[in-house]
């Protein structure tokens, strides 16, 4: 298995299951320690199950068109953002969460069901 930020191979069975090395969930650590704007954001990982799971699996590595600035660049998912929102994603135990994933050119916010759709458009495309 390989970490899913930087695709390193991962041999510690804690990175194993969360699936992000030692490094990554450093940078990780010290990104949610910025990100205070929003009550309970955090970043969202594979061993959250449920759902959370799913979309960090399927979308892992896949382009999207970023609907941000001029909307005319492509971003890799990396990372996905959540935080506590009814209408989300729900995990293993039920809580559901907002998911979104920031573009690293213009940090515009995009949830996942943008991301998804304009994942698609992409893969169309190029096929």
């Amino acid at each position: 298995m390989n970490c899913s930020i930087c695709g390193r191979h991962l041999t510690d069975p804690d990175s194993i299951k969360r699936e992000i090395g030692p490094i990554c969930y450093n940078n990780l650590k010290s990104e949610q320690q910025r990100m205070n704007t929003i009550p309970g954001e955090i970043i969202l990982t594979p061993d959250m199950g449920g759902e959370i799971e799913t979309l960090i699996k399927e979308t892992r590595g896949k382009q999207y068109r970023c609907l941000g600035l001029s909307g005319d660049h492509t971003e890799t998912i990396r990372v996905w953002h959540g935080y506590p929102h009814e209408g989300g994603i729900p995990d293993k135990n039920g809580k559901k969460w907002w998911a979104y994933t920031k573009c690293s050119k213009s940090n515009y916010e995009m949830s996942w069901w943008k991301v998804q759709k304009n994942a698609v458009i992409i893969e169309l495309e190029v096929s």
